[in-house]
């Protein structure tokens, strides 16, 4: 999507006051934004440690943003998250969009939480194209793709897996596929209709790709996956 098509749908503009981290800031009007598409290192609060390229992200943001600090904000379809931050993408006065430079840079990763979707794509190619010159946070080890039974146990946060699928279940709220003896992907069956087209049983057997939130719960690991753009199945690798 063009600068000038992305300035083109602009919904609202408004005016930075605070800059909290590389993917959120407040507005002068006292509304909290978080932007759609893109999720910067976290930088450490109370006594923690931040992620590499966490201050990195948010000096970077600073810069763009300007003495003006003027943003343009389109909205998708949900409009703002369970903190009660807005939702939007975030564009310069010049109609640039924010999450693709700092993509661009190396800087975030792009995310898909559904329903908002609209511009994944493009994201993901500018994405793919800063991994494969290996800027910023693609140089770091975590980010790379790991075979699910090489994963550590004390693995937790966004990770990128390959493995072959060897068993599906169910329980009352999610459906796994199994990657190894100790991870297998989650998909919340609320999440079922982000997944058209794909039988997920039929997956037994194959090799895949998937991006997601590593956790451990009651001892069990998996990988958390929203909608099909982060499972990325044979046909499209």
């Amino acid at each position: 999507m063009s600068a000038q098509q992305q300035l083109a749908q602009v919904d609202d503009w408004a005016k930075v006051s605070r800059i909290v981290d590389g993917d959120t800031v407040h507005l002068t009007d006292g509304r909290k934004i978080r932007f759609i598409g893109i999720n910067t290192p976290e930088i450490g609060r109370r006594g923690a440690r931040s992620q590499p390229y966490a201050r990195k992200a948010r000096e970077a943001l600073v810069e763009l943003l300007g003495r003006d600090k003027k943003i343009g904000l389109t909205y998708d379809k949900d409009k703002k998250d369970h903190y009660k931050r807005v939702l939007a993408y975030i564009n310069l006065p010049d109609g640039r969009s924010i999450e693709q430079l700092l993509l661009a840079k190396g800087l975030a990763h792009s995310i898909v939480v559904p329903p908002n979707d609209a511009r994944i794509q493009c994201y993901r190619r500018v994405e793919r194209e800063a991994r494969d010159a290996q800027k910023g946070i693609w140089r770091l080890q975590e980010n790379q793709w790991q075979n699910a039974s090489q994963l550590s146990k004390k693995s937790k946060g966004q990770r990128f897996v390959k493995g072959r699928i060897t068993a599906y279940s169910e329980s009352r709220k999610s459906i796994y596929l199994q990657l190894s003896k100790k991870l297998a992907i989650r998909i919340a069956k609320k999440d079922r209709q982000y997944f058209p087209g794909l039988k997920l049983k039929n997956l037994v057997g194959k090799y895949v790709r998937v991006r997601g939130w590593v956790s451990t719960y009651k001892g069990r690991q998996s990988i958390a996956v929203r909608t099909a753009h982060d499972l990325i199945i044979p046909s499209t690798l």
